[in-house]
């Protein structure tokens, strides 16, 4: 099977092959090398001289973290509302006890800035969230302008990086971004199951602001600031971490950083168009509109007359691909969704991704030129 979902994605031999060794203390120096070693690789890879915590979870785990740490109850946030993933940072702002308010915006549509200047304005928020690559839609959201304003009104800001961080050009102290999450799953190339949180020293004071104590003792990143990091092994660990998860994510960061972060953000983005121009080759229509989608997913309309379902199951039954649905919310059984991060942004695993699809939807009646989508693929790259 060929994995082109959004999360988990395809991930590289020299990962897997990271983990194959013997089990390791977590205290022991060896282990605390490859954990400062990887820290400091995150830091380059989120491009921040602040903490990055690596937390044993998925990447909900994380948001869940870096908003119980600096949320009190009563306290106001702000919530950009334009696809499927910013309800999760929500529904756990909420039941941190904030007074949550909700900007909605459309579905795959631009970010009106100045309603959310205009919404800045009417009270004093302490964090306000956006989704950088919101992937239930496949688009992309300006953070840079985001954190701006936020700035400017004294508001943490706080970025979902899920999946975008390793693929979308991402710069957390160049920005002015306080606090951002993502998982080892994603851009990153890793395997399913670590947390990643960049933290800013602005967010920090937050925390050490605080009138009452953090609700949780295993997810207070202030308690991870103060026992772990700037400290010399060994040193004692808030939550104990997966060492051979560690082991693979440090080898996923190597890749990414031999690439080089600029090379690969435009490497991302080379094949995220090529594989759009492929689809419009297809005859098939893209979501969100072009100069919005972002280069780590591509969402693609359903075609009149198909069904989601059905189109998913003939490519991974028949073709032995797996792509992603659409998920809950305005977009359901309106898309499909090809993955292109990590190693999936790459020739070998497009091609016959195409080619499957194009297969697809032969089998399933739909007309098309055979092998249009596929020629446009390689017209780009070339």
């Amino acid at each position: 099977m060929l994995l082109m979902t959004p999360g988990p994605i395809e991930v590289d031999q020299r990962v897997y092959a990271a983990m194959n060794r013997p089990a390791v203390n977590h205290q022991g120096m060896e282990f605390f090398n490859t954990l400062d070693e990887t820290i400091e690789m995150l830091r380059s890879v989120f491009m921040t001289r602040s903490d990055v915590v690596i937390m044993p979870g998925s990447g909900r785990l994380g948001l869940e973290a870096a908003l119980c740490s600096v949320i009190e109850r009563g306290d106001p946030t702000l919530h950009i509302s334009n696809g499927t993933f910013c309800g999760f940072s929500l529904e756990i702002a909420r039941r941190a006890g904030a007074e949550a308010t909700v900007l909605e915006q459309p579905w795959g549509g631009p970010l009106d800035l100045d309603l959310f200047r205009k919404e800045l304005a009417k009270k004093h928020y302490k964090v306000a969230l956006v989704v950088h690559s919101e992937s239930s839609t496949g688009a992309r959201y300006p953070i840079a302008e985001v954190a701006k304003l936020c700035a400017e009104y004294d508001t943490l800001c706080f970025v979902d990086g899920m999946s975008s961080i390793g693929s979308l050009e991402f710069d957390m102290d160049g920005m002015g971004i306080d606090l951002c999450v993502t998982s080892s799953n994603k851009s990153i190339g890793s395997i399913v199951g670590l947390s990643l949180i960049g933290v800013s020293q602005k967010a920090y004071h937050a925390m050490e602001s605080r009138k009452t104590v953090c609700q949780s003792y295993a997810l207070d990143l202030l308690r991870w600031h103060k026992l772990f990091f700037g400290r010399p092994a060994p040193r004692p660990y808030p939550v104990i971490p997966s060492t051979h998860l560690v082991f693979a994510l440090q080898e996923a960061c190597r890749q990414a950083l031999e690439e080089g972060m600029a090379a690969r953000w435009q490497r991302h983005h080379r094949f995220a168009e090529a594989t759009r121009q492929a689809m419009e080759a297809m005859g098939l229509g893209l979501f969100p509109d072009r100069d919005l989608a972002a280069d780590s997913i591509t969402a693609v309309r359903v075609p009149n007359g198909l069904a989601e379902k059905d189109i998913l199951k003939r490519m991974r039954e028949g073709y032995g691909v797996i792509l992603s649905g659409s998920m809950w919310g305005a977009a359901e059984g309106k898309l499909f969704r090809i993955s292109h991060q990590g190693v999936q942004a790459g020739r070998e695993l497009l091609a016959p991704t195409l080619m499957a699809l194009e297969s697809t939807l032969k089998d399933l009646g739909y007309p098309m030129e055979p092998g249009a989508g596929l020629a446009a693929f390689s017209r780009a790259l070339s």
